[in-house]
């Protein structure tokens, strides 16, 4: 019997290695996009990046956490990683809350400063870390299935209204008159501002659904292991295949990154550009050496 268990937890957990293997390689890939194009290291797309980092950070943990379960840093460090690329997802609506309320652009601009937004990322880290530490060590397990099945749909609710609010906001928009003094060239940088938040809000929207879409068998496969209060096997092999669905979300965002995103697009077009020159310059060296050998021969 166990060996029938054994054999049905580790084929359950072979889709969920190879979809976090494929997801960490496609997001070290936005990462090399995000080194090499300028354009992208600024700071409206600085929870992007995070976003990215979590997507990397977790799969990697959670690949680790299934080999050693019973490590709780390991299992702590796997909840921490998931609950920071939720919070990313949060993050945007509220930074472009930000950026709709505090106008002209400029008053932004001086609140939001590359640092703050650093610190600010490095603190949905911190958070993470702070929610989910704690828990890990509670003696009764039930308490840390419920609040594993109730924090990722409280987040999404939560961005949802956010994400709602801003869009809004951004249909209620009323230019100001251009009479007054110096409002043509403000109202210009104001209205740039509308369509940068208009399209970071609908990329993300479509992070946010996939996300939902994403994380939902997660979530409802620790509501069942709550309601039996003891991890059946069919429930742990359940739990295993919904971790390859919650990691489909990390594979999904770099490609949602290159449609949305015309720097990312251009950015990785370079990318290829950049490797195809290089592997044809070395095939044509590796030719020539072989036909100077052929030469001297």
């Amino acid at each position: 019997m166990d060996d029938v268990e054994a054999a049905l937890k580790k084929r359950a957990s072979i889709p969920m290695h190879v979809v976090g293997g494929i997801a960490v390689v496609l997001n070290l890939l936005v990462v090399v996009v995000f080194a090499r194009t300028k354009q992208l290291r600024i700071k409206y797309y600085g929870f992007v990046f995070n976003l990215v980092l979590a997507d990397i950070a977790f799969p990697a943990i959670l690949i680790t956490m299934v080999h050693f379960k019973h490590v709780a840093t390991v299992v702590a460090l796997a909840r921490s990683f998931f609950l920071t690329g939720q919070l990313s997802i949060l993050a945007v609506a509220v930074n472009r809350l930000l950026a709709l309320s505090l106008m002209p652009p400029a008053r932004y601009d001086a609140v939001v400063t590359p640092v703050r937004m650093v610190v600010a990322c490095l603190l949905i880290w911190i958070l993470s870390a702070v929610l989910f530490l704690p828990t890990t060590y509670l003696q009764d397990p039930t308490i840390n299935w419920l609040i594993q099945a109730l924090l990722p749909i409280f987040i999404l609710i939560i961005t949802a209204v956010l994400y709602l609010v801003v869009f809004r906001k951004i249909s209620n928009y009323t230019p100001p008159l251009a009479s007054a003094a110096g409002t043509s060239n403000i109202d210009g940088q104001t209205g740039t501002r509308l369509r940068q938040t208009r399209h970071l809000m609908v990329t993300f929207t479509i992070i946010f659904v996939a996300s939902a879409v994403c994380w939902l068998p997660f979530c409802v496969g620790f509501f069942i292991m709550f309601a039996h209060g003891e991890p059946t096997l069919s429930v742990v092999v359940f739990l295993l295949y919904s971790y390859a669905a919650l990691l489909m979300n990390s594979v999904l965002n770099p490609f949602i990154y290159f449609w949305r995103f015309r720097e990312g697009r251009e950015g990785f077009y370079r990318l290829l550009c950049a490797c195809s020159s290089r592997w044809k310059h070395q095939a044509e060296t590796d030719a020539s050496t072989v036909a100077e050998t052929e030469m001297l021969h």
